[in-house]
């Protein structure tokens, strides 16, 4: 007699691909997949009749906390409709990560209705200097270095400008780690501080602008420069957000070249290009680029280049992006549209199978952060994270049917094709139909497993 049993779907197994297979539910974990009339019982049976079985979504870059301190009570609420399980979240301050994980841990565990894993973002030499302590004591295996900031960039934070300096420093602090990374935002911000005064001079506005004062080279210049890195320390490298075919034409090409790299988008540089009619709402950095980067991203999804699709969530809401593209705040919400975008325009629109869809959403985020292998995958052993989904299903995007607190979405009135039904974390349906069903605090933080114990 099993806890729960997932009957009549048909399931994205690893290295089977889509079989007709109910799942089978025991003590939050999966038990047995198991063949259709198989005549065993559960406790609870859910009908996935007509409908995909997915591995709930492993989101490797959210930033719950930047729009709203009390995020994880709405943003995880949000994830859970849009069929993610699991979110990895950056957070970012100028105290010790000593005081400031368990904190932010404590504050996830009572309000996330899914799980979680956490990267600090390393801002200053305090943070550097406690790298090996957040992996001894924390359990951290991800960091995160924003190569724009420097000079004044981070004074809003109250944190002082790094150098070039400090990113090889922490390069080899974090090698110390066979297992951990660094995440590197890469824009070279030296450059931009050139060419952003004369674009603003020009006259010119909105996403064109925005733009044109951080173009894709200066993306491309901090992408090299990390994979130098990488290569020269042994330091894991991790590209988030890659917005263009500059940056994934150096990923090609050190990678055949036996460079160890990973490579991350987001589902917005899939849809959006500096021409889209959102405007404003539509600023992020790295910014929104041109059709031809939105084909090679999908192309490096289709064959492997790209290994992880992210959201870059923020619950940034409308009053703080509207006026002019020089004042108004960078980042906007995606945990909840993040799988519709992948079905819809991955795989129906381009025929990107749904086994690669799972892979970059979540299998490989699993696996890259540690997570796997309770995370990632429809396999015996593993976390009972599922989304069902109704492939045919046709939505349109409206940002009052979701639970963040944000109070608009750059997929305002898009129809998207695909959407999840029911989300379940540890074989508990969380959300149904698009209500969340679950309490707050029934996420739990998940713990990393090193590289060498998750092949062993």
């Amino acid at each position: 007699m099993w806890d729960t049993l997932v009957t009549g779907g048909r399931a994205v197994l690893p290295g089977a691909g889509v079989v007709e297979a109910d799942v089978a539910i025991h003590d939050g974990r999966i038990g047995a997949i198991l063949a259709p009339g198989h005549g065993q019982q559960a406790t609870e049976t859910i009908d996935a009749g007509g409908l995909h079985v997915l591995p709930g979504l492993v989101d490797p870059h959210v930033h719950f906390g930047l729009g709203h301190p009390e995020d994880w009570a709405t943003e995880s609420r949000a994830a859970a409709q849009g069929g993610v399980t699991t979110v990895l979240n950056y957070i970012q301050s100028a105290r010790s990560y000593r005081l400031e994980e368990p904190e932010e841990r404590a504050r996830a565990s009572a309000s996330s209705v899914i799980d979680f894993a956490i990267h600090p973002i390393v801002m200053n030499e305090e943070h550097l200097s406690e790298v090996d302590a957040y992996v001894a004591e924390h359990g951290i295996y991800s960091f995160k270095y924003f190569a724009n900031f420097k000079g004044d960039e981070g004074a809003y934070m109250g944190v002082e400008g790094t150098d070039t300096g400090f990113f090889y420093a922490l390069c080899r602090a974090v090698a110390r780690h066979p297992e951990a990374l660094v995440a590197v935002h890469p824009e070279n911000i030296e450059t931009i501080w050139r060419l952003l005064p004369e674009v603003r001079e020009s006259g010119a506005e909105g996403l064109p602008a925005w733009n044109a004062a951080r173009p894709d080279f200066v993306e491309a210049h901090d992408i090299f420069t990390a994979l130098l890195f990488g290569r020269h320390t042994g330091c894991r490298m991790y590209i988030p957000h890659l917005t263009c075919a500059e940056g994934l034409d150096l990923v090609r090409r050190h990678r055949a070249a036996g460079w160890e790299i990973t490579a991350e988008t987001c589902a917005h540089y899939l849809t959006h290009t500096e021409d889209s009619p959102v405007g404003t709402l539509g600023k992020v950095n790295p910014p929104l680029r041109t059709e031809r980067d939105v084909e090679a991203l999908w192309e490096g999804i289709a064959d492997g280049a790209i290994d992880t699709v992210g959201s870059d969530h923020n619950s940034r809401p409308r009053a703080r992006k509207e006026g002019s593209i020089w004042s108004v705040s960078a980042g906007f919400t995606g945990v909840t549209t993040l799988l519709g975008v992948l079905l819809s325009e991955g795989y129906h629109r381009r025929g990107i199978p749904l086994e690669r869809l799972v892979e970059v959403s979540a299998t490989n985020p699993a696996r890259v952060f540690g997570l796997a292998p309770r995370k990632g995958a429809i396999a015996v052993g593993a976390d009972a994270d599922l989304v069902l989904v109704d492939l045919d299903a046709e939505v349109v995007v409206d940002a009052a049917d979701c639970d963040s607190r944000s109070d608009f979405s750059i997929y305002d009135g898009w129809t998207l094709r695909g959407r999840p039904t029911a989300t379940l974390v540890r074989g508990t349906t969380v959300m149904r139909d698009g209500d969340v069903v679950a309490p707050a605090g029934h996420g739990e933080w998940v713990p990393r497993v090193h590289t060498d114990q998750e092949h062993a």
